[in-house]
C-alpha cells in the first residue's frame, strides 16, 4: 500500500521503504525524475464523491415558457429588431466592412466569368429539367439575387444544378408526358376534361409542374429554417452524399445521351428506368445523326481539353479558362453561318423570348402529390448547397448559420416559383469557377445577376442558333468530377467496411429505383448500419494492469489481469430496448453464471426436497409414537432451514451451482460484477428495467452487481426508475478502479472475518 503525507507543504510518496519528496508547485522528484507517481486516495462510491467534492450533480434548470415569454418581452426593442433584421438579411452586415480596393477587382472578375458561365449552364440544365431553355434563364435571376441578399456564404453560386434538374424532371415526366400529342388530364378544370395540347401548351404545362415543386420545396426549407432544423443534415453521411451524386450524374449522362446521338427516344422515370432508357437507347442507335454526333464529339473534345488545361495549370493561371463560353461561342457562329439546322437538320435551341416574365401563379392543384418530391428535393438541395458553404466557410476562415441557410434557400425558391422558374441549388463547377477567378463576396451574385439580365432582356436571341447538343456535352462533361468519385471506393472499403456498404447500395438503390427513392433507400440504410452497431456492439471483460489503475481488455492486452471473483465488465455502446438481450447474453458469458437459471435450479431443489419431505411424512405410520413425531417436526424445521439456504451464493453451496461456464475452470466463485458505464451516453425505460431485474436476480444468489463511471444523465433515470433503492447507494463508484478495489477488500474482509 502507498502512504501519503504533508510535510512541510511537501507531498511525500512512500513506496515501499523509500520516501521520494515532490514538489507540488514545480512538479518534479529532487532524487529521480523518471519514476512516476501515484496519487493515492480511499476508494469512494459516487456518493462519497459528491459529498467530499462536488455536491449533488443536478442538471441547469430548464426555463419555462413564462420565464421565455417575460424574457422575449424584455429583450424586444428596436435594437433586437435590428439585430434580427441584420440576420435576416446578411448583406448589410458584411457589406458595411466591404474593402473596395482589395476585394472588387476579384469580385468583378469573377462576378463576370460565372455570370457568362452561368448561361450556358442554365439552358443545359433547363432541358435536363424537361423545360425549354428560357426558363433555366429565369432560374438563375431570380434564386441568385435572392439568396445574395439572404445567404451567409460568400462564395457560393447558387442556381440551376444538375441532381436538382434531374428530379425535378421526373416529377416532370410523371405528370406531363415527353409525347405532346398525349391525352394528358387537365388538372386545372374542375371537369378534369382530356385535351390534346399543342407544343406551347405543353411547355406551359410543364413549367406549371416544376414551379410548383419549386414553391413547395422553398416551404420546407422555410419551415426548417423557422424552426431551427439545420441539423438534419447530418443524418446525410458523406458516402451517403457522395454516393447520390454519383448515382445522380449517371442518370444525367443517360438523359443526355440521345441529344448527343441526335436520336427521339422514349423516356422511362421510376423504377429499373436506367436500364430501359439504355434498351431505348441502343434500340435506336442505327438512327443516329450523324451531323449531330459530329458536333457532339468535337465539342466533348474541346471541352475536356479546356477542363484538363485548368486543372493542371490551375496554380499558375489568374482565372480557369471559360471553356463553356468558348464552346458556346464557336457552336453559334458556326450554326448561324453553316445553317445547322436547315441543311443538316440539327435541332436548336429556337425560340429565346426577351423580357422578364409576368408574374403567374404555380398549378397548386398537384401540391398534394409532390409532397413526397418536394421533400426529398428540399433535403437533397439543402445538403448539396450546405456542404459546399461550409466547405468554403473552413478553407476562408469564417462562419455560416445553417439555419438562416435553410431560410435563403426556402425563399429563393419560394419568390422564383412565381416566376417561371424551376428547383436550385448552388452547383459545385461555377463555385469552383467563382473561387479559382478571385470571388470574395457575393458581390459576384450581383455582378452575374446583371449579366443574366442582360442576356434575359437584350441577348437571347443570340443563342437561338445553339445546337442542343452543344448543351448535352457541357453537361456531361461537366459532371466528371462527379463520375470520378466512384475512385473513392477502394479508399473507402479499405478505411471502413460499413461505409462501403452505405456507398454501395446507395448508388445501386439510386441507379435502380430512380433518385427520389434511392435517396430514400440509402438513408433507411445508413441508418440500419448506425442501429445495428448500436445493436450488436464489442463487449469486453477487462482486466487491471498489474501497479496501476488502468484497466484494458484480458485477451487483447497480456499485462492485464483479472480479480478472482471479479467480472468486469464494458460495454461499447447505449443500453437501450434493441440490445438489451444481446447485453445480457454477453454479460452472462462473460460471468459464466445465469442467474435466473441458478434461482430456477435452487426453486426445483427446493421444490422436490419439499415434495420428498410430504411423501416421507405420508409414509409414516399413525401409530408412530409422540417422541418420533417430535423428531419429524425437527427434521422439517432442518429441511426448510436447508431450503432456505440454498438461495446462497454458489461460493458457499459446496459447489453444487457455482459451476461458472466460463474457459477457466479453475476460475474462483462470482461473488462480484462491475458494469462499466461510461459508454452509455442514454438509457431508455427497458434498459432501465434491464438492469434492475439483473440486480435483482444477482442479489438473490448473492452475487454483488456494481456500476461505475455513470454519466449523469443516466444516473437521473436511474434514480426515477428506483434502480439505487434496490442495488443500494453504494453500489455506484466513480471510476472502475473504485469498485474493483471496493469488491476486492469486501470479499477479502469477509474471508477474514470466517477465517475467524
Amino acid at each position: 500500500m502507498f502512504e501519503d503525507e504533508v510535510k512541510d507543504g511537501l507531498l511525500t510518496h512512500a513506496k515501499g521503504n523509500d520516501i521520494d519528496i515532490v514538489d507540488p508547485e514545480n512538479n518534479y522528484k529532487h532524487n529521480d525524475v523518471s519514476n512516476r507517481y501515484i496519487i493515492d486516495r480511499p476508494t469512494q462510491t459516487q456518493v462519497e464523491f459528491q459529498e467530499m467534492f462536488s455536491g449533488t450533480e443536478v442538471d441547469p434548470p430548464c426555463p419555462t415558457m413564462g420565464d421565455r415569454a417575460k424574457k422575449c418581452a424584455r429583450d424586444c426593442s428596436c435594437s433586437l429588431m435590428g439585430s434580427i433584421l441584420l440576420g435576416l438579411f446578411p448583406i448589410f452586415t458584411w457589406l458595411r466592412k466591404y474593402n473596395i480596393r482589395q476585394w472588387l477587382p476579384g469580385d468583378l472578375v469573377a462576378g463576370i466569368t460565372v455570370g457568362v458561365v452561368h448561361i450556358p449552364q442554365s439552358m443545359a440544365f433547363s432541358l435536363l429539367a424537361g423545360l425549354p431553355p428560357v426558363f433555366g434563364l429565369y432560374t438563375s435571376f431570380y434564386p441568385v439575387l435572392l439568396y445574395t441578399l439572404m445567404g451567409t456564404s460568400r462564395h457560393i453560386s447558387v442556381g440551376t444544378f444538375a441532381v436538382t434538374s434531374l428530379l425535378t424532371q421526373s416529377v416532370v415526366v410523371r405528370f406531363v408526358p415527353d409525347d405532346p400529342m398525349s391525352m394528358i388530364v387537365n388538372t386545372t378544370d374542375a371537369n378534369a376534361t382530356m385535351v390534346p395540347p399543342t407544343i406551347s401548351d405543353l411547355d406551359e404545362r410543364r413549367v406549371a409542374v416544376a414551379s410548383a415543386l419549386m414553391l413547395l420545396m422553398g416551404v420546407f426549407q422555410l419551415a426548417f429554417g423557422i424552426l431551427r432544423l439545420g441539423f438534419i443534415t447530418t443524418y446525410l453521411s458523406e458516402p451517403l452524399i457522395q454516393a447520390f451524386t454519383t448515382g445522380a450524374a449517371i442518370h444525367v449522362v443517360t438523359s443526355q445521351t440521345p441529344s448527343i446521338l441526335g436520336i427521339s427516344v422514349r423516356s422511362f422515370s421510376g423504377a429499373g428506368a436506367f436500364f430501359r432508357n439504355w434498351i431505348e437507347i441502343f434500340s435506336n442507335l442505327p438512327s443516329t445523326h450523324v451531323p449531330t454526333l459530329i458536333i457532339s464529339i468535337v465539342c466533348i473534345f474541346l471541352l475536356v481539353v479546356g477542363r484538363e488545361i485548368n486543372l493542371r495549370y490551375k496554380e499558375r493561371m489568374k482565372f480557369p479558362l471559360p471553356t463553356e463560353v468558348i464552346v458556346v461561342a464557336i457552336a453559334i457562329l458556326a450554326s448561324h453561318f453553316g445553317m445547322f439546322q436547315t441543311r443538316f437538320g440539327v435541332v436548336v435551341v429556337d425560340n429565346i423570348p426577351t423580357g422578364l416574365p409576368a408574374p403567374k401563379v404555380p398549378d397548386t392543384s398537384i401540391l398534394g402529390d409532390i409532397i413526397g418530391d418536394a421533400f426529398a428535393l428540399a433535403i437533397v438541395g439543402f445538403a448539396i448547397s450546405v456542404s459546399l458553404s461550409k466547405m468554403y466557410a473552413q478553407k476562408y476562415g469564417y462562419a455560416i448559420d445553417a439555419n438562416q441557410e435553410l431560410i435563403a434557400y426556402g425563399v429563393s425558391n419560394i419568390v422564383p416559383a412565381f416566376f417561371l422558374c424551376f428547383p436550385n441549388a448552388a452547383a459545385l463547377a461555377r463555385c469552383v469557377i467563382q473561387d479559382n477567378t478571385g470571388g470574395k463576396t457575393q458581390v459576384v451574385g450581383i455582378i452575374s445577376v446583371v449579366i443574366v439580365l442582360i442576356t434575359i432582356l437584350v441577348l437571347g436571341p443570340i443563342f437561338e442558333p445553339l445546337p442542343r447538343a452543344v448543351l448535352g456535352c457541357i453537361i456531361v462533361v461537366g459532371l466528371f468530377g462527379i463520375l470520378q468519385q466512384l475512385a473513392m471506393l477502394k479508399p473507402v472499403y479499405k478505411m471502413s467496411k460499413v461505409d462501403f456498404a452505405v456507398w454501395i447500395v446507395t448508388l445501386l438503390a439510386v441507379v435502380v429505383f430512380g433518385v427520389d427513392i434511392g435517396l430514400l433507400l440509402g438513408v433507411v440504410f445508413s441508418m440500419i448500419t448506425v442501429i445495428m452497431r448500436t445493436q450488436h456492439p464489442r463487449c469486453e471483460v477487462m482486466g487491471n494492469v498489474g501497479g496501476t489503475d488502468i484497466y484494458r481488455n484480458c485477451k487483447s492486452c497480456v499485462s492485464a489481469s483479472p480479480y478472482p471473483g471479479i467480472v468486469i465488465f464494458k460495454f461499447h455502446s447505449v443500453l437501450y430496448y434493441a440490445n438489451r438481450d444481446f447485453f445480457k447474453a454477453n454479460l452472462f458469458q462473460a460471468t459464466g453464471v445465469d442467474p435466473d437459471l441458478v434461482i430456477a435450479e435452487i426453486k426445483k431443489d427446493k421444490e422436490r426436497r419439499e415434495a420428498e419431505e410430504k411423501k416421507r411424512r405420508k409414509s409414516s405410520t399413525s401409530s408412530s409414537c409422540f417422541a418420533i413425531r417430535k423428531n419429524s417436526r425437527q427434521s422439517e424445521s432442518v429441511a426448510v432451514e436447508v431450503a432456505s439456504n440454498e438461495t446462497l451464493p454458489p461460493s458457499v453451496m459446496s459447489g453444487k451451482y457455482v459451476k461458472r461456464n466460463c474457459d477457466d475452470k479453475n476460475a474462483e466463485p462470482l461473488h462480484t460484477i462491475v458494469i462499466d458505464c461510461s459508454a452509455f451516453t442514454f438509457i431508455d425505460l427497458v434498459g432501465m428495467k434491464t438492469l434492475k431485474a439483473l440486480c435483482k436476480s444477482y442479489k438473490e444468489i448473492e452475487v454483488t452487481m456494481l456500476l461505475a463511471n455513470v454519466c449523469l444523465d443516466v444516473r437521473n433515470s436511474l434514480e426515477r426508475a428506483s434502480y439505487f433503492e434496490i442495488a443500494g447507494k453504494d453500489s455506484e463508484f466513480v471510476t472502475v478502479h473504485d469498485a474493483a478495489l471496493f469488491a476486492k477488500f469486501k470479499e477479502d474482509s469477509k474471508n477474514e472475518t470466517k477465517s475467524l
